[in-house]
């Protein structure tokens, strides 16, 4: 019988506010996740502020506890760090929050909320519902709701979806999807969204 290993390429912290190229630090996170040790992998903060690419020199895992070295290899800076953060954000900062979001109208809202499930066709065409995290909504709002009337944003609870939610990648990093209906109840907030007088929505 085989096991599971699961890679990690990015070491979240703030506890490295200072660091020198060349020299080797100690690290300790909680989970089962291992990091590649052949080829370098990313230092950022927890807010996925860019900070190095690193290359661990050890690491043990024992009752859940990840602890080891890394040496630093190559800092980032200006706007080098401005441009990977951005990609940082973008590809990865959904998968942190504890929710993710839909936009709707209000008339899909209320059928759902007289269902107690909010259902679309693309269950039926692709096998999912789009969702989004938070990063990507002004895009997808400026894409594709400009002429939805009294447009929302549905916030939902990952940890309430009954569905089978996946992260896969399209335009512009990675996205949630969620493979069936979704249950009414995950729907934990509602929040009204209007164009800008250029005719944009900023979210």
């Amino acid at each position: 019988m085989g096991f599971k290993v699961e890679i990690n390429s990015i070491l979240r912290s703030d506890e490295y506010p200072t660091i020198e190229r060349g020299k080797e630090y100690s690290f300790s996170k909680k989970g089962s996740r291992v990091f590649f040790d052949s080829i370098p992998v990313w230092l950022t903060k927890k807010d996925w502020t860019a900070q190095a690419e690193i290359s661990i020199t050890s690491q043990t895992l024992k009752n859940n506890t990840l602890t080891g070295t890394f040496r630093v290899d190559y800092i980032y800076d200006d706007a080098e760090q401005a441009a990977v953060t951005v990609m940082f954000v973008r590809m990865y900062a959904g998968l942190s929050d504890p929710f993710i979001y839909l936009l709707s109208s209000q008339q899909e809202y209320q059928t759902a909320q007289t269902n107690g499930m909010l259902s679309r066709d693309s269950i039926a065409e692709e096998g999912f519902i789009h969702a989004a995290p938070k990063s990507q909504l002004t895009r997808i709002a400026n894409k594709y709701y400009k002429n939805t009337v009294e447009p929302l944003i549905l916030v939902v609870d990952k940890k309430k979806v009954e569905a089978l939610v996946k992260w896969e990648p399209a335009t512009g990093g990675l996205y949630p999807h969620i493979y069936g209906i979704l249950n009414f109840d995950a729907i934990v907030d509602v929040q009204k969204i209007a164009l800008n007088t250029d005719g944009q929505y900023a979210l």
